[in-house]
């Protein structure tokens, strides 16, 4: 049996506060994650991430998710759904923890999804998280540090994440 978990890293130009609160609060979400959401920074409180509002409820994003740990300005846990092309696995969910590492001026931001089921779904679902949280999320959270909110009309694309200094994420997935 395999214990897989993405894991990785990367540097905010932002001090630890700021990083937070683009976590934990309704504004910071819509600033660089997703265009809605529900967030209430609590535990248990629901961290929903609309990516898609405008879908049929169920559709938009991580519905029924939520903060398992909050601990200000160091540790935030949450659930984690798979997406809707992956309809089996749908309302499964992993858990990812980010913890918020002042860095000089900056923030590290660490991050870790685990709770991998060996399952051939389950590997699709890890491919595609694999993608979106290191190529796109992450990237798109120090692009807005540097460059202010995401225009949902007009997102930046992954190469331009990548020319933002994106290339500060250390990346590693493990399989323990």
């Amino acid at each position: 049996m395999e214990n897989k978990q993405l894991e990785g890293s990367i540097l905010i130009p932002a001090p630890v506060e700021a990083v937070w609160n683009a976590w934990t609060t309704e504004q910071g979400i819509r600033s660089f994650l997703a265009p809605d959401c529900l967030v209430v920074a609590e535990p248990n409180g629901p961290f929903e991430i609309y990516f898609r509002p405008h879908d049929a409820h169920g559709l938009r994003g991580t519905e029924g998710c939520r903060m398992m740990a909050v601990m200000p300005y160091d540790l935030l846990s949450f659930s984690w759904n798979f997406p809707p092309h992956l309809p089996h696995i749908r309302h499964q969910k992993t858990q990812v923890c980010l913890r918020f590492v002042p860095e000089g001026m900056s923030t590290r931001l660490h991050f870790l999804q685990t709770g991998w089921a060996d399952d051939p779904e389950w590997n699709q679902g890890f491919e595609f998280f694999q993608d979106e949280w290191f190529n796109l999320f992450l990237p798109r959270l120090r692009w807005f540090f540097l460059n202010g909110p995401v225009d949902w009309h007009n997102p930046p694309d992954r190469d331009e994440l990548q020319s933002s200094g994106a290339d500060y994420c250390v990346i590693g997935c493990a399989t323990v």
